[in-house]
């Protein structure tokens, strides 16, 4: 039996909080550092882009 994706689940499973999350950026290219996201499954990228497509188009929707 599948489990539901959420967001909830998510973040669970990352550790952290997606809305939050800020990766560490520095000046040079570092290609040692994996995506924390790699070990997402591919339903829940999907969930997690048309969440962030959705916010977007609420958000620039005038009101």
């Amino acid at each position: 039996m599948a489990t539901e994706i959420t967001y909830e689940s998510i973040c669970e499973k990352l550790g952290f909080d997606v809305d939050t999350y800020e990766p560490t950026l520095s000046d040079t290219e570092d290609d040692s550092m994996e995506s924390p996201f790699r070990s997402l499954s591919l339903e829940e990228l999907n969930f997690l882009t048309d969440r962030i497509e959705n916010r977007r188009e609420r958000e620039e929707t005038p009101k």
